[in-house]
């Protein structure tokens, strides 16, 4: 764990920064924070998010995956790893908390007239808030990622952007609420560290067998 913290710190101090500053907002009134949020739409960011969410989803992985085969293709294989175990610990805290989604619970509270919807956007309804799998998915990547190529702080920086850009769109388009997205990034980057010890391991045992 030390030389992943001294192979990567800007990755780490900037995942810091966000974990103190995001303490605040947690403690805010969780509707309120995504009107503010709703409140600051525009065409040019509708477009942008409504696009930009899916690296989240299969396409991020695509790409994550097609970058290693060409330059690690060993821990290319730990994009499928991180796929699966994403996908699984999103399931079970969705299970186990069962918080609803924003539009949900508007339409309980009878606010749901306060809310601005960007057209075209499928908006979830259900009890599945809680955590945000589309967060948790980006930060497991391209924290993974940027592990990958220690000692490069431009990529450090440019793989956390685009990871927390990932988060900030789920709240834009109404998806989550930012303590969704604060615990999706934080078991992100907890399956991201777990899928480089993995395959490092791995690939020092292979090494010994040489």
């Amino acid at each position: 764990m030390p030389k992943l913290f001294k192979d990567n710190p800007w990755f780490f101090m900037a995942f810091a920064l966000f974990l103190v500053g995001g303490v605040p907002f947690l403690a805010a009134d969780q509707g309120a924070l995504l009107i503010q949020v709703n409140d600051h739409r525009s065409p040019g960011a509708d477009l942008f998010f409504r696009w930009f969410t899916k690296v989240g989803e299969g396409y991020g992985y695509l790409v994550v995956f097609l970058i290693l085969l060409v330059y690690k293709r060993r821990a290319a294989w730990g994009v499928p790893l991180l796929g699966i175990a994403v996908s699984l610990v999103a399931w079970i805290g969705k299970i186990l908390f069962q918080h609803p989604r924003p539009y949900l619970y508007f339409e309980q509270q009878g606010l749901l007239a306060q809310l601005e919807l960007i057209p075209g956007v499928k908006v979830h309804k259900g009890l599945t808030s809680f955590p945000s799998g589309h967060t948790m998915a980006a930060f497991a990547l391209f924290s993974f990622l940027a592990f990958c190529f220690p000692r490069k702080p431009w990529l450090s920086v440019i793989c956390f952007c685009i990871a927390s850009l990932v988060g900030l769109s789920r709240m834009y388009l109404v998806q989550h609420f930012f303590e969704d997205v604060y615990l999706g990034a934080l078991l992100g980057l907890g399956l991201g560290i777990l899928a480089y010890y993995i395959l490092n391991k791995m690939e020092q045992k292979l090494l010994q067998k040489v």
